[in-house]
């Protein structure tokens, strides 16, 4: 047997020890700004540990969680997961009340194809949205633990009760003494099942690959979550390319007549999910007239 098929046996057979799976979302498209300061965020990553904590049985197997919107890959049964979101939802509603209104949307993972798509389409989430990351470095959510090394963090049973009572703003939840505690929050590799997840992948550089060269792919899926911009400005630079070759027998975007930017950008935003934003910014056309193409998704 090939090492190949050696470790993708072995990546098949992971899968099938777990599940069922799901990806479990919420809408960004039409959500207003839930989390505004780095202090929110911190808060809403120590309500997932307390989540985590409650509900073991809920295997967190990725998640991120953005200013307006969240997603979580996890295994479990249905109605456990809908409780993991219920008690993450209350909690979060008595300072965010804008959190009342949010809907969780499951989807079911059928395959391992799926899964590893769904790990790496919910890692990549941040990274999307903000260009001040990578992949590997948003801190609000797992992407930045799959086959990286981080920092040792502080153990809960060290902290002071009046610290422990800041960082979850209640009474002392009743979390592991040795769960650890990074940059204020609970660190999400005490709660989340790593090893799991990164055995869905064949080893390292599988991982990058589809982090980092299988963006294509997740087009698809982008559009199955109603999800918005799943490629960054650059990544849709690079591919903008061929398509301005074979569909305008140009090389580069200032050779285009202005029908064939708005013709464009009407592919960018059905076919790739760009936001407003980002078709303004990818063709050098002003707010005004994208939001004039597109008044309906002009962003608030």
């Amino acid at each position: 047997m090939s090492i190949f098929k050696e470790k993708e046996g072995c990546c098949e057979a992971t899968f099938r020890s777990g599940g069922p799976y799901w990806h479990a979302y919420t809408s960004g498209k039409d959500t207003p700004l839930l989390f505004v300061r780095d202090e929110d965020l911190v808060f809403v990553m120590n309500v997932v540990a307390q989540a985590a904590a409650l509900f073991p049985e809920v295997w967190v197997i990725a998640f991120e969680v953005m200013n307006n919107h969240f997603h979580f890959v996890v295994s479990a049964e249905e109605n456990s997961v809908l409780a993991f979101w219920a008690f993450i939802k209350k909690r979060l509603a008595r300072l965010f009340p804008l959190m009342k209104g949010l809907q969780i949307t499951l989807k079911p993972i059928e395959d391992l194809g799926s899964l590893r798509n769904n790990i790496v389409y919910t890692n990549r989430n941040g990274y999307v949205a903000d260009p001040a990351h990578t992949p590997f470095s948003y801190p609000w959510g797992t992407g930045r633990y799959y086959f990286l090394d981080w920092p040792k963090g502080k153990a809960l049973g060290r902290i002071f009760v009046d610290g422990r009572r800041k960082m979850f703003r209640c009474r002392t939840p009743e979390l592991p003494g040795e769960w650890e505690a990074t940059y204020g929050y609970v660190a999400p590799w005490n709660y989340y099942v790593l090893k799991f997840g990164m055995a869905m992948f064949r080893d390292a550089h599988h991982y990058f690959m589809m982090v980092s060269k299988n963006v294509e792919a997740y087009a698809e899926m982008a559009a199955g979550l109603d999800d918005g911009e799943f490629l960054t400005d650059s990544e849709l630079f690079s591919r903008l390319s061929s398509l301005l070759r074979s569909d305008y027998g140009v090389s580069s975007i200032k050779d285009l007549t202005k029908p064939q930017k708005f013709d464009l950008a009407r592919k960018l935003r059905y076919e790739f999910r760009s936001s407003n934003g980002q078709v303004s910014r990818v063709l050098g056309l002003s707010r005004y007239e994208i939001d004039s193409l597109f008044p309906l998704v002009a962003e608030r």
